[in-house]
């Protein structure tokens, strides 16, 4: 029965911190954000945009959510390093550089980065894709580790 109240309690604190961050939304090119809900033991993303409203809608497990941590981190540190290297020694990516996938419930989420040039950094490109339909929105490399560090937070949340 105690077990059961601690899960109860930690529950209601999850859910409390989730609406915190639900309050906050990640902002990306093209009026598109990305807000976070934490919800039956799963991480679930709200693509919206200005015009239309909800655009798409993911949600993934914890042990998923912790491994689109990875992968996204792995695409910030890659991001900045393409930028550092435009910047000093004016190297070009060419193309998208793919950086991974992960398979949530009833689709796919794919992150890349999106080359730098004159006119604009590397930016992070998260992809949601459910059979013949696909979104996306564009974060630039501090918001995306702004992003991993929301979903982190989640997720050690759930473990106390």
């Amino acid at each position: 029965m105690e077990s059961f109240l601690n899960r109860a309690k930690n529950n209601n604190i999850i859910n409390s911190m989730a609406e915190k961050v639900r309050g906050m939304s990640i902002s990306g090119a093209q009026g598109k954000s990305l807000v976070l809900k934490y919800e039956n033991n799963e991480i679930i993303f709200n693509l919206s945009n200005e015009e239309e409203g909800l655009l798409d809608t993911v949600s993934m497990d914890l042990e998923t959510s912790a491994l689109f941590v990875t992968l996204l981190n792995h695409g910030v540190v890659s991001a900045e390093e393409i930028n550092r290297k435009f910047k000093k020694e004016g190297i070009k990516l060419q193309k998208i550089q793919d950086v991974g996938t992960c398979f949530a419930n009833e689709s796919r989420v794919s992150i890349a980065i999106l080359p730098a040039d004159e006119k604009r950094t590397a930016s992070i490109l998260i992809g949601i894709h459910k059979e013949d339909e696909h979104s996306s929105i564009i974060i630039k490399p501090k918001r995306a580790a702004y992003l991993s560090i929301s979903i982190t937070k989640m997720l050690i949340n759930t473990m106390e």
